[in-house]
């Protein structure tokens, strides 16, 4: 039952995510320049691939070199993630968090940790790419996810990794035997897709949301609902991509019927 937990925690992000749009417009957060072109997808993959390379080789080789890498990129990333809010003070609370996460790595730091980076990495991203490269970026890492996850299973080493050194790139959910994760990925990705629609497409609102980003967040959200539901009965590792991608690629395109 924890698991439905992520639910909220997959609300919460989109939600923040798709209400931080205008802050980020306007601080000129995108991050690349050209957000029809699809060959932007392709370098997003590639950097989470090298990111996952080196993450694995330095946690063979060195786990103290592989904390400061993973401390620095958790402050620049809180740092550009809260700057359009805060300005200049998101350096003091950046510091701040990473200084909880190294001397007490509580689920509760590491969570808000990890609902900050992902709502924020979720907006500059999906005001970075129109929806066809999201849509083509959500399948290529659904395959990914899946191969790495139940082929390889290097993904499951990147968590149990991750999980060692009390880093923001979980969700966890604390209990006594061994805790529940959910990671940052699943809930960054398919919301990206959501945040582009808020962001580039026409439509009517609901509220402060278009219709297709509606509907794709609502699409994630029964995805998600179907892992939790296929993980509470094989209890093992799962990919969660392929479920939570697929089910936001269909409420993008009802959505886009609907618009």
């Amino acid at each position: 039952m924890r698991r439905w937990v992520f639910l909220l925690i997959y609300l919460i992000t989109a939600l923040l995510a798709i209400a931080s749009v205008p802050n980020y417009e306007a601080s000129g957060m995108r991050v690349f320049s050209n957000p029809s072109d699809v060959s932007n997808s392709l370098l997003y993959f590639g950097a989470i691939v090298f990111f996952t390379a080196i993450i694995l080789l330095l946690a063979k080789k060195s786990e103290r070199i592989l904390r400061l890498f993973m401390y620095a990129i958790v402050f620049v990333s809180i740092y550009y993630v809260l700057l359009p809010f805060l300005s200049t003070l998101s350096l003091a609370v950046a510091l701040m968090l990473v200084i909880l996460l190294v001397k007490k790595p509580s689920w509760l730091v590491i969570d808000v940790s990890a609902l900050l980076l992902a709502a924020g990495i979720t907006s500059m991203f999906g005001i970075s790419l129109e929806p066809l490269p999201v849509v083509v970026l959500l399948i290529i890492l659904a395959i990914y996810d899946a191969v790495s996850v139940y082929k390889t299973e290097h993904m499951i080493d990147l968590a149990d990794s991750i999980v060692k050194m009390g880093l923001p790139m979980l969700f966890v959910i604390p209990d006594k035997d061994r805790p529940t994760l959910l990671g940052v990925g699943d809930v960054v990705v398919p919301n990206i897709l959501a945040v582009s629609a808020q962001t580039f497409v026409k439509a009517p609102k609901i509220f402060f949301i278009k219709i297709p980003a509606l509907t794709t967040l609502l699409g994630g959200m029964a995805g998600m609902a179907a892992l939790i539901v296929v993980a509470e009965r094989f209890r093992r590792a799962h990919a969660g991509l392929p479920f939570l991608n697929a089910g936001a690629l269909i409420g993008f395109f009802v959505g886009m019927l609907l618009a």
